[in-house]
């Protein structure tokens, strides 16, 4: 009876703070919608570095929600940024930026993209200061640009190189008594995005691959740091191999512009704006500035328009979200681009590691539809490899960063069985009744026969098949060397390049600008984005409640919570899919 009233005392106050959550959702919506932000004199662009960085945000005060810390994930739009910086150039009312932090999370060629725009902003000859108690290496990257950087005198600095780590969990399935089935295409010995699930360390065609995409990365942030800071690439390497940590070292090398306290650089920011005191400093978000000038491309007024789609995350089936890309949404928004008179033209940004093979294609198929009818032009963020490439691999015109992830040109079919789990864990036993040998196929409890194995790999290499071909029709490239190149290999931007699987060097705005080109398009063109945003009430409704029962289970489970969510995860990613290299981190 105590446990009971636990639990109902427990759901009475679950449900009290869910409707006292959405009570102040809405009066946050209210007070946002009531007056328009105004533009002031003398202000300063803040840029907070310590955030996530993603290629769209939602609009959405509570987007990413943290319900257990009762605050939410800070995460910065890369085209609100980059459309802010383009706009502020020539903004009399904007006299600089301040860089706030310095532990941006954010993927190489996301900070490439950043770093790029605030060097042109500099070009319009106004300061860009920033301070931070702690800088990353990528915080030191986009730092690097600014006329003056200053580091808390006992803060803290990395500047150690690039690594690169991959999670192996094939001992984790086999204590839970699961037993995953992998069926590789023909030949994608690259294709280590399985790796994980058979291996407990990586293999020699992997470790080779990761170690040459790792020193293309670095060549191009050694040489971005030397050029902005004066320093020899050597030199640099040698600071590296020697670990640096030391501020004050950093000072003498030059690798940071001075040591300061907050209240220093408070002083700073109040002198630059002739402000009489720092709460009299005009700040305003690159967000909140894009947004109040129309910069994000929203406008529905002009007749000349490039459509921007933007596609972020794992390819799944259905609708996905903003940052899953679901293969209905995202062809519904390539469609209606396409059959939108008004647009032009198309951008397609794709920001995905890849996902399943029959989403892919889906996506793929509108693309192909579209570059019929007007310029298609795909923009490569952080990674677009495997499925992320495939959708991208018909565009006219290519573009990637040099230390984009892509490639990855391959596939793989996985399932799961959990026999020893149903029947030695659990105690559980499944009988089957069938009309055909293969009727049960994919259940839970059985593993494959080699039959079916033989049958299951024949699909994997037509896929595999399917996708060379798509290569190299796109692409006008020989089957036999799309091969060759291909296998499940990953490459860089650079790399990309040089192999014929991109066209150019460049961001989403040199894209757009390409986009109109191949249009005709003259200035006062707009630029308009897709798919529509989601609610924002309907989106933070949704993630709240996936967050709390995942959370409250998991809470439940105490240190099996883990396995719980390699199950999730393994669920999510069963069936044929095309993808790179699961939880592949980069720093």
């Amino acid at each position: 009876m105590k446990s009971f009233l636990k639990m109902l005392l427990a759901s009475i106050i679950g449900g009290a703070i869910l409707l006292f959550l959405i009570f102040l959702l809405f009066a946050s919506i209210a007070s946002i919608s009531s007056p328009e932000l105004e533009i002031k004199d003398k202000s300063i662009l803040h840029i907070d570095l310590n955030a996530t960085f993603v290629d769209r945000a939602q609009d959405n005060p509570f987007a990413q929600f943290d319900p257990l810390s009762g605050s939410p994930k800070r995460a910065n739009g890369l085209t609100s940024i980059i459309s802010a910086l383009k706009s502020a150039q020539d903004d009399p009312k904007i006299i600089g930026i301040y860089l706030d932090g310095g532990v941006p999370l954010a993927g190489n060629a996301t900070l490439k993209e950043i770093r790029d725009a605030l060097i042109d902003f500099k070009s319009s000859g106004k300061f860009i200061y920033g301070y931070s108690e702690i800088l990353t290496q990528k915080g030191l990257y986009l730092s690097s640009v600014a006329d003056s950087f200053f580091l808390n005198p006992e803060g803290i600095l990395e500047f150690s190189g690039l690594s690169a780590s991959v999670t192996y969990y094939r001992k984790a399935l086999e204590k839970l008594g699961v037993k995953p089935v992998v069926l590789r295409a023909t030949g994608n010995k690259f294709k280590s995005a399985v790796e994980p699930y058979l291996l407990d360390e990586m293999s020699n065609s992997n470790r080779m691959q990761l170690s040459e995409l790792l020193n293309s990365f670095w060549g191009t942030y050694l040489s971005d740091l030397a050029e902005s800071k004066g320093i020899s690439i050597a030199q640099l390497n040698l600071t590296a191999d020697s670990l640096l940590t030391n501020v004050h070292a950093a000072k003498e090398l030059g690798l940071i512009d001075g040591l300061a306290y907050y209240d220093q650089i408070q002083d700073l920011l109040t002198q630059s704006s002739e402000s009489e005191k720092f709460s009299a400093v005009n700040f305003i978000s690159p967000a909140k500035y894009a947004k109040q000038l129309d910069l994000n491309g929203n406008s529905e007024y002009s007749d000349q328009r490039v459509a921007v789609i933007i596609a972020q995350g794992e390819i799944r089936g259905g609708e996905g979200s903003e940052y899953i890309i679901g293969s209905d949404r995202i062809a519904a928004a390539v469609r209606q681009a396409r059959l939108n008179d008004k647009v032009k033209a198309i951008v397609l940004r794709v920001n995905s590691p890849g996902g399943s093979a029959l989403a892919s294609e889906v996506i793929w198929r509108e693309v192909d539809l579209a570059r019929t009818e007007k310029p298609v032009i795909a923009s490569m963020g952080d990674v677009a490899a495997s499925g992320g490439y495939y959708i991208a691999c018909f565009a006219d015109t290519i573009l990637a960063q040099p230390n984009t992830v892509t490639g990855s040109i391959g596939a793989f079919g996985l399932f799961f069985t959990a026999q020893d789990l149903m029947n030695e864990k659990l105690g559980i036993n499944i009988e089957t009744v069938k009309t055909n040998t293969h009727s049960d196929i994919g259940t839970i409890d059985r593993d494959l026969s080699p039959s079916e194995r033989r049958i299951l790999i024949r699909q994997v290499d037509n896929i595999y098949g399917t996708f060379k071909s798509r290569v190299a029709a796109g692409r006008g490239l020989d089957l036999a060397f799309v091969d060759s190149i291909g296998q499940g290999r990953v490459y860089s931007g650079l790399r990309a390049k040089e192999l014929g699987l991109v066209d150019l060097i460049g961001g989403l705005s040199d894209a757009i600008n390409i986009a109109a080109e191949k249009a005709g398009l003259e200035e006062g063109y707009s630029v308009v984005t897709y798919p529509e945003l989601e609610d924002p009430l309907q989106a933070f409704i949704k993630e709240f409640s996936d967050q709390m029962g995942g959370a409250s289970i998991k809470a439940e489970l105490g240190e099996f919570g883990h396995y719980l969510e390699l199950l999730e995860q393994a669920q999510s990613r069963k069936g044929m899919q095309m993808r790179m290299e699961y939880d592949l981190v980069i720093d």
